[in-house]
């Protein structure tokens, strides 16, 4: 990350630095109050460019970080871990619990100070395809960078911050409108202590833009910036971190460095967009609450009420539910006509009345058939997982009289664009209910299985897995698990994501997926029990992610 932020013990940064490495690996691998509302004094000190912000509590003894050592103690790994910090909190000259915990505020925030530009993202990109080149190129775009850290202080702690500096080997290295700042002994790391402040930066030009910000005040600050507050102000109070992310500097730097890919978009949908999540220790595990501003197009995607999720079994491994999948492709569709060319354009009109005719079913069947709530479901089927999709729909006989259709349709266009390709023939199957269905062999039991019953479509891997979600032994909608994981859900949703960590873990492990794994992987995973996700629509759509823990 930033040069400022390592831990070499001469480094006059090294106590801060060991501190907010802590910080980082326990809200990664697993709480001190934050006011989710009010703007933050860390953030005063961040110019108002700044398109990434990062925020946690420095209250150690507080009830966020209490909560989460809590949690942590779950994990067999988890006193290496404190082991590893405490090692990283060591020093000759300093020791953490005297010198430095008592000179610690509310909160500490690392901010960017500028988006990589145009080459260092195209560098980045490169290095997915060029061997060795990933670190060259991702060291060049944290150059290009920069990075601020802001940590406040207890009150009058301000004379004993610079003095541990100084007994850490820093100088003076120069003063910028009365407030003198500090340089390490190698010369890449700045810091200055000022206003209840310890201002951390890699260099000088950027230690300066902070403390200019801070002078200066108001919008000249990312606390002062109306998206910065209109996100967080969306976010719970008393968390343990808070992120903030400039998506329209991103997108727009983005496409300055692959222009093609506004054909995708309307890049004016996103110029102003932000994201701001939260995360949360509770008793039962980890909740990360998120909201993006200035996407109005996000908000577009198909509400739903979750219904099918009932007929999810309680053992299934994952589960997503969504809805109207034949809207968003058409808006894809749409999106991408608007941004073609002529030649394009005709091209895409010329390919759908052609689709048609291969499969033999117009658009309005494939739209009717997904157009309503759907539910993708990875069920627990001995002696191997399977597949299911369930499509909830208004018109069971026109769903299945499509879905027949497919069943011709979709072999004889798959000889139109390759004769040599020869498929099983279908053959019935026996589903739940007394429901006959559909199956096309393919290889190691797995089949393409469909069927309709009531107002569900269903379409599995095979009939065992259509079986599985026609009648499932008990719902996951009894489940405690998925009930307290889902708490407080609104009533209607874009998307419901549901693991079975348990569940997972098993599957893999019959799987041999641990089989080479260190002994210590598998003990270390079983405190994850579960996981949920939504989102949500409207002018400024939300999500939410919570991580169930326990032992």
């Amino acid at each position: 990350m930033v040069s400022a932020l390592r831990t070499r013990p001469r480094r006059l940064v090294a106590p801060v630095a060991a501190l907010a490495a802590a910080a980082v690996i326990a809200a990664a691998g697993c709480g001190g109050d934050s006011s989710g509302a009010e703007a933050s004094g860390a953030a005063g000190f961040v110019p108002a460019t700044s398109p990434m912000y990062f925020e946690i509590t420095t209250d150690l003894d507080g009830p966020q970080w209490t909560q989460l050592k809590e949690l942590g103690g779950l994990f067999p790994a988890f006193p290496e871990l404190q082991r590893m910090i405490d090692e990283e909190l060591r020093s000759d000259t300093v020791d953490f619990e005297r010198d430095v915990k008592p000179l610690l505020g509310e909160r500490a925030g690392v901010a960017a100070l500028r988006v990589p530009g145009a080459e260092g993202l195209q560098g980045l990109q490169g290095s997915l395809t060029t061997p060795g080149g990933g670190a060259e190129a991702a060291a060049k775009a944290a150059g290009d960078t920069g990075f601020v850290a802001v940590l406040e202080l207890a009150d009058g702690a301000e004379d004993d911050t610079r003095a541990l500096l100084e007994r850490a080997g820093a100088t003076r290295a120069g003063e910028r409108e009365g407030v003198e700042y500090l340089a390490n002994e190698d010369g890449d790391g700045y810091a200055a202590v000022t206003d209840g402040k310890l201002v951390l930066a890699d260099t000088e030009a950027d230690l300066i833009a902070a403390l200019d910000a801070g002078r200066a005040g108001g919008d000249a600050t990312l606390a002062g910036v109306d998206r910065f507050n209109e996100a967080l102000d969306r976010l719970p109070d008393d968390v343990l971190a808070r992120a903030y992310l400039d998506l329209g500097a991103l997108f727009t730097e983005a496409l300055a460095a692959n222009p093609q890919a506004e054909q995708l978009g309307s890049l004016a949908d996103y110029r102003d967009a932000a994201m701001a999540a939260s995360l949360l220790g509770e008793p039962e595990g980890l909740r990360l609450k998120g909201v993006i501003t200035g996407a109005p197009s996000l908000g577009s995607l198909g509400e739903f009420t979750p219904e099918l999720s009932a007929n999810v079994p309680a053992d299934a491994v994952a589960y997503l539910g969504f809805s109207d999948l034949a809207g968003q492709v058409e808006q894809v569709f749409r999106r991408l006509r608007e941004s073609s060319d002529e030649q394009t354009r005709r091209q895409i009109d010329a390919f759908v009345p052609q689709i048609q005719a291969f499969l033999g079913v117009s658009l309005d069947d494939l739209r009717a058939l997904a157009e309503g709530e759907h539910a993708l479901v990875l069920t627990e089927v001995v002696p191997q997982p399977g597949a299911a999709l369930m499509l909830g729909v208004e018109d069971a006989a026109r769903a299945q009289a499509t879905l027949d259709a497919l069943r011709a349709g979709i072999p004889r266009a798959l000889r139109t664009f390759s004769p040599e390709t020869r498929l099983p023939d279908w053959r019935p199957a026996q589903l739940a209910g007394g429901v006959r269905g559909w199956q096309l062999p393919l290889q190691d039991g797995v089949s393409v299985t469909y069927g309709v019953e009531g107002d569900t479509a269903f379409i599995g891997t095979s009939p065992a897995a259509v079986r599985a979600v026609q009648r499932p032994v008990a719902s996951l909608e009894a489940l405690d698990a998925f009930q307290q994981a889902t708490d407080g859900i609104p009533e209607r949703v874009t998307s419901l994501f549901w693991l079975n960590a348990e569940e997972a873990v098993d599957a893999a492990q019959r799987a041999g997926a641990f089989a080479d794994a260190p002994p210590e992987v598998l003990p270390n995973l079983r405190p994850v029990k579960g996981l949920a996700a939504w989102t949500t629509g409207g002018d400024t759509p939300e999500f939410e992610v919570f991580v169930r823990l326990a032992g």
